[in-house]
Protein backbone atom coordinates (compact mmCIF):
# COMPACT_ATOMS: atom_id res chain seq x y z
CA UNK A 1 0.00 0.00 0.00
CA UNK A 2 2.79 2.41 0.89
CA UNK A 3 4.56 1.66 -2.39
CA UNK A 4 1.45 2.54 -4.46
CA UNK A 5 1.14 5.87 -2.58
CA UNK A 6 4.77 6.65 -3.40
CA UNK A 7 4.16 5.81 -7.07
CA UNK A 8 1.12 8.14 -7.19
CA UNK A 9 3.03 10.97 -5.50
CA UNK A 10 6.02 10.60 -7.82
CA UNK A 11 3.68 10.54 -10.88
CA UNK A 12 1.93 13.72 -9.69
CA UNK A 13 5.26 15.47 -9.15
CA UNK A 14 6.44 14.40 -12.60
CA UNK A 15 3.23 15.68 -14.23
CA UNK A 16 3.50 19.03 -12.42
CA UNK A 17 7.14 19.39 -13.53
CA UNK A 18 6.20 18.68 -17.15
CA UNK A 19 3.31 21.17 -17.00
CA UNK A 20 5.65 23.87 -15.64
CA UNK A 21 8.17 23.13 -18.42
CA UNK A 22 5.41 23.42 -21.06
CA UNK A 23 4.23 26.75 -19.65
CA UNK A 24 7.80 28.08 -19.80
CA UNK A 25 8.18 26.97 -23.43
CA UNK A 26 4.85 28.59 -24.37
CA UNK A 27 5.88 31.88 -22.72
CA UNK A 28 9.22 31.85 -24.57
CA UNK A 29 7.51 31.27 -27.93
CA UNK A 30 4.96 34.01 -27.24
CA UNK A 31 7.77 36.46 -26.41
CA UNK A 32 9.69 35.54 -29.58
CA UNK A 33 6.59 36.02 -31.73
CA UNK A 34 5.71 39.23 -29.86
CA UNK A 35 2.08 38.19 -29.84
CA UNK A 36 -0.28 39.95 -27.48
CA UNK A 37 -2.24 37.60 -25.30
CA UNK A 38 -5.51 39.25 -26.37
CA UNK A 39 -6.42 41.53 -29.23
CA UNK A 40 -7.74 44.64 -27.54
CA UNK A 41 -10.30 46.57 -29.63
CA UNK A 42 -9.45 50.22 -30.23
CA UNK A 43 -10.98 52.90 -28.04
CA UNK A 44 -13.51 55.34 -29.52
CA UNK A 45 -10.80 57.98 -30.04
CA UNK A 46 -8.47 55.47 -31.69
CA UNK A 47 -11.30 54.25 -33.94
CA UNK A 48 -12.06 57.84 -35.02
CA UNK A 49 -8.39 58.35 -35.86
CA UNK A 50 -8.32 55.10 -37.88
CA UNK A 51 -11.53 56.09 -39.70
CA UNK A 52 -10.04 59.50 -40.53
CA UNK A 53 -7.36 57.64 -42.53
CA UNK A 54 -9.79 55.23 -44.23
CA UNK A 55 -12.01 55.22 -47.31
CA UNK A 56 -15.14 53.32 -48.31
CA UNK A 57 -15.20 51.83 -51.81
CA UNK A 58 -18.61 50.92 -53.19
CA UNK A 59 -19.70 48.92 -56.27
CA UNK A 60 -16.68 46.60 -56.06
CA UNK A 61 -16.83 43.58 -58.34
CA UNK A 62 -17.77 40.41 -56.43
CA UNK A 63 -14.80 38.50 -57.89
CA UNK A 64 -12.15 41.04 -56.93
CA UNK A 65 -9.45 40.30 -54.38
CA UNK A 66 -7.68 42.42 -51.80
CA UNK A 67 -4.58 42.42 -54.01
CA UNK A 68 -6.62 43.79 -56.96
CA UNK A 69 -7.98 46.66 -54.87
CA UNK A 70 -4.57 47.48 -53.41
CA UNK A 71 -3.08 47.49 -56.93
CA UNK A 72 -5.76 49.95 -58.07
CA UNK A 73 -5.13 52.32 -55.12
CA UNK A 74 -1.35 51.90 -54.73
CA UNK A 75 -0.63 55.36 -56.16
CA UNK A 76 -2.70 57.06 -53.44
CA UNK A 77 -0.32 56.30 -50.58
CA UNK A 78 0.87 53.59 -48.21
CA UNK A 79 -1.90 51.09 -47.48
CA UNK A 80 -2.04 49.56 -44.02
CA UNK A 81 -5.13 47.36 -44.35
CA UNK A 82 -7.70 46.45 -46.99
CA UNK A 83 -10.96 44.76 -45.98
CA UNK A 84 -13.69 43.20 -48.10
CA UNK A 85 -16.55 42.20 -45.76
CA UNK A 86 -18.31 38.87 -46.27
CA UNK A 87 -21.90 37.87 -45.64
CA UNK A 88 -21.91 35.86 -42.43
CA UNK A 89 -24.44 33.33 -43.70
CA UNK A 90 -23.47 32.77 -47.35
CA UNK A 91 -19.75 33.57 -46.84
CA UNK A 92 -19.81 35.47 -50.16
CA UNK A 93 -18.02 38.78 -50.27
CA UNK A 94 -20.07 41.95 -50.37
CA UNK A 95 -19.67 44.52 -53.13
CA UNK A 96 -17.84 47.10 -51.05
CA UNK A 97 -14.46 47.41 -49.35
CA UNK A 98 -12.48 49.58 -46.93
CA UNK A 99 -8.90 50.76 -47.21
CA UNK A 100 -6.93 52.13 -44.25
CA UNK A 101 -4.01 54.36 -45.26
CA UNK A 102 -0.92 55.28 -43.25
CA UNK A 103 -1.68 59.02 -43.45
CA UNK A 104 -4.79 61.18 -43.77
CA UNK A 105 -3.29 62.94 -46.83
CA UNK A 106 -3.68 59.70 -48.81
CA UNK A 107 -7.46 60.02 -48.52
CA UNK A 108 -7.46 63.12 -50.73
CA UNK A 109 -5.65 61.13 -53.42
CA UNK A 110 -8.06 58.21 -53.03
CA UNK A 111 -11.14 60.45 -53.27
CA UNK A 112 -9.95 61.51 -56.73
CA UNK A 113 -10.48 57.86 -57.77
CA UNK A 114 -14.26 58.26 -57.25
CA UNK A 115 -16.01 57.26 -60.47
CA UNK A 116 -13.00 55.42 -61.89
CA UNK A 117 -13.38 52.03 -63.55
CA UNK A 118 -12.29 49.00 -61.55
CA UNK A 119 -12.79 45.62 -63.26
CA UNK A 120 -15.27 47.21 -65.70
CA UNK A 121 -17.36 48.75 -62.90
CA UNK A 122 -17.58 52.38 -61.90
CA UNK A 123 -16.61 52.50 -58.22
CA UNK A 124 -17.72 54.96 -55.54
CA UNK A 125 -15.00 56.23 -53.19
CA UNK A 126 -15.95 58.23 -50.09
CA UNK A 127 -14.36 58.96 -46.72
CA UNK A 128 -15.24 56.26 -44.19
CA UNK A 129 -17.67 57.37 -41.53
CA UNK A 130 -17.38 56.40 -37.89
CA UNK A 131 -20.19 54.17 -36.70
CA UNK A 132 -22.28 55.60 -33.90
CA UNK A 133 -23.14 53.09 -31.17
CA UNK A 134 -26.76 51.98 -31.29
CA UNK A 135 -27.43 53.22 -34.83
CA UNK A 136 -29.15 50.53 -36.84
CA UNK A 137 -29.92 48.44 -33.78
CA UNK A 138 -33.62 47.93 -33.20
CA UNK A 139 -34.57 48.60 -29.61
CA UNK A 140 -37.73 49.03 -27.61
CA UNK A 141 -39.83 46.38 -29.33
CA UNK A 142 -39.76 48.07 -32.72
CA UNK A 143 -37.81 45.30 -34.43
CA UNK A 144 -39.26 41.99 -35.49
CA UNK A 145 -42.83 41.55 -34.52
CA UNK A 146 -43.23 45.07 -33.15
CA UNK A 147 -45.22 47.89 -34.67
CA UNK A 148 -44.12 49.29 -38.00
CA UNK A 149 -44.19 52.67 -39.63
CA UNK A 150 -44.69 56.09 -38.20
CA UNK A 151 -42.23 58.16 -36.26
CA UNK A 152 -42.92 56.63 -32.89
CA UNK A 153 -45.14 58.10 -30.24
CA UNK A 154 -48.86 57.46 -29.99
CA UNK A 155 -50.24 55.08 -32.60
CA UNK A 156 -53.81 55.53 -33.83
CA UNK A 157 -55.85 52.45 -34.74
CA UNK A 158 -58.93 52.92 -36.91
CA UNK A 159 -61.49 50.12 -36.85
CA UNK A 160 -63.90 50.39 -39.77
CA UNK A 161 -66.44 47.70 -38.97
CA UNK A 162 -67.60 46.10 -35.76
CA UNK A 163 -70.41 43.56 -36.11
CA UNK A 164 -71.65 42.37 -32.77
CA UNK A 165 -75.42 41.86 -32.98
CA UNK A 166 -76.15 43.14 -36.45
CA UNK A 167 -75.37 41.63 -39.81
CA UNK A 168 -72.53 42.62 -42.03
CA UNK A 169 -73.09 44.73 -45.16
CA UNK A 170 -72.75 41.61 -47.32
CA UNK A 171 -75.45 39.82 -45.37
CA UNK A 172 -73.07 37.34 -43.77
CA UNK A 173 -73.96 36.00 -40.42
CA UNK A 174 -71.35 35.88 -37.75
CA UNK A 175 -69.95 37.93 -35.03
CA UNK A 176 -66.85 39.91 -35.74
CA UNK A 177 -65.46 41.71 -32.74
CA UNK A 178 -61.77 42.60 -32.78
CA UNK A 179 -61.71 43.35 -29.04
Amino acid sequence: MAQSDNNCNSMELEIEAEAAALREIQNEIAEKMEMPTKMIPPTAEEQKEIDSRSVFIGNVDFGSSIEDIEEHFKGCGEIIRTTIPKDKFTKKQKNFAYIEFASAESIENALVMNGSLFRSRQIVVTAKRTNKPGMGAQRGGRGRGGFRGGRGGQQTVVVKYVYVNGSSPRGLRGRFNPY
